[in-house]
C-alpha cells in the first residue's frame, strides 16, 4: 500500500534549492512544500486535520523538527514523522540513523516505524535536550554576531564571551538549592565527551539525563569547560548527574530556556517530564 504524506521544507535550512529539488524528485507531485518557520505549526496542523496523511515529513534542522513534533504529539500522535536532515544541526536525525536525504527517502518508501521518547518542559516539547544558564546566553550572543560574522566564528566569539562574562544562577532543583552555571536536561542519556553530548545510543529509555554544572567551587567555570572539552564530565566534582523521569527547576521567575538549540522564554518553575514512546517516526530498515 502506498503511504500518503506531506513533506514540509524550511527555506532557511541548508542549501534549500538542492534540498527541494532532491525531495521533489523522490516524492509525488504536490507532496513537498516550502514553509516559513513562523507558518510551520499551522501548516502541520492543517495537514493533520485533513486526516488523509500517514506521515508528516520535516526537512530542516533540530529546531524545525522540534516545532513540527510538538504539533504532531499534541494533535495526532499516531501519525508518523519523517525526519529529513537539512539544517545546520541534525542531531535527532543522526540518532535515528537518518544521515542524509537518501536515507530519509528510503524510510518513507519502506514504511518502517519506531516509537521513541520525547520530553516536555511545561507546555513545550523537545526531542534532544533543554538547558538554562550559559547555553541560552551563548545562543543569544551568537545570534547577534551572526549578523556580521560567519556562523562558526560567531560560535567561537559567543563561547569566549560566556567564559569571560557568564553569570551564575541561584535555582532550586526538586526543592534543593543550587548555585549553577547551567542545568542541562537530555531526552535520553548522553555521554561524557564533547562529541557524546550531541548524540545518544537510545531514544526509548523513558529517562531524563539531568546535568547540574555547579558554580560554588574555585575556578568552577574554567574547570567545567575543561571537563567537557577533555571528556572528563563523569569525574568532575562540579557536575552532578541524575537520571529521572521528572525534575523541577525553580528559577524564581521568567527565564530563557534552550530547546533543541533554539531559545524561548518560559515561566518558572520549569517542570521537565519524559514522555516514553510518545512519538512515532519513520526509519529505514535496520535502524
Amino acid at each position: 500500500m502506498t503511504r500518503q504524506g506531506r513533506v514540509f521544507v524550511n527555506p532557511g535550512a541548508g542549501s534549500t534549492a538542492s534540498v527541494v529539488d532532491d525531495l521533489r524528485g523522490s516524492f509525488p507531485d504536490g507532496t513537498v512544500e516550502e514553509v516559513e518557520p513562523d507558518d510551520l505549526a499551522t501548516r502541520v496542523e492543517h495537514a493533520l486535520a485533513t486526516g488523509d496523511v500517514d506521515y508528516v515529513g520535516i526537512a530542516g534542522g533540530d529546531g524545525t523538527i522540534r516545532c513540527a513534533v510538538e504539533v504532531v504529539v499534541r494533535s495526532r500522535p499516531a501519525t508518523a514523522v519523517l525526519v529529513v536532515p537539512a539544517g545546520t544541526r541534525n542531531h535527532f536525525a543522526g540518532d535515528l540513523g537518518i544521515t542524509d536525504i537518501d536515507r530519509a527517502v528510503d524510510a518513507a518508501r519502506e514504511g518502517h516505524t519506531r516509537q521513541v521518547d520525547v520530553a516536555t518542559v511545561n507546555d513545550a516539547v523537545f526531542v534532544n535536550n533543554s538547558s538554562i544558564g550559559m547555553y541560552p546566553n551563548l545562543v543569544a550572543v551568537r545570534e547577534r554576531h551572526e549578523e556580521r560574522l560567519p556562523k562558526r566564528l560567531a560560535n567561537v566569539v559567543a563561547a569566549w564571551h560566556q567564559l569571560r562574562n557568564g553569570h551564575h544562577l541561584d535555582v532550586e532543583v526538586d526543592g534543593a538549592p543550587r548555585r549553577v552555571w547551567a542545568v542541562f536536561v537530555g531526552n535520553g542519556c548522553y555521554g561524557d565527551t564533547l562529541r557524546d553530548l550531541t548524540g545518544r545510543d537510545r531514544l526509548d529509555e523513558g529517562v531524563l539525563d539531568v546535568r547540574i554544572a555547579r558554580a560554588d567551587g574555585r575556578l568552577s567555570r574554567l574547570r567545567i569547560a575543561a571537563a567537557v572539552l577533555f571528556g572528563r564530565v563523569a569525574r568532575s566534582p562540579l557536575i552532578e548527574r541524575h537520571r529521572r523521569d521528572r525534575v523541577t527547576v525553580d528559577t524564581g521567575g521568567r527565564i530563557d530556556v534552550a530547546l533543541d538549540g533554539e531559545v524561548v522564554t518560559l515561566t518558572s518553575p520549569l517542570v521537565y517530564r519524559s514522555c516514553p514512546g510518545a512519538l512515532r517516526v519513520l526509519v529505514s530498515e535496520g535502524e
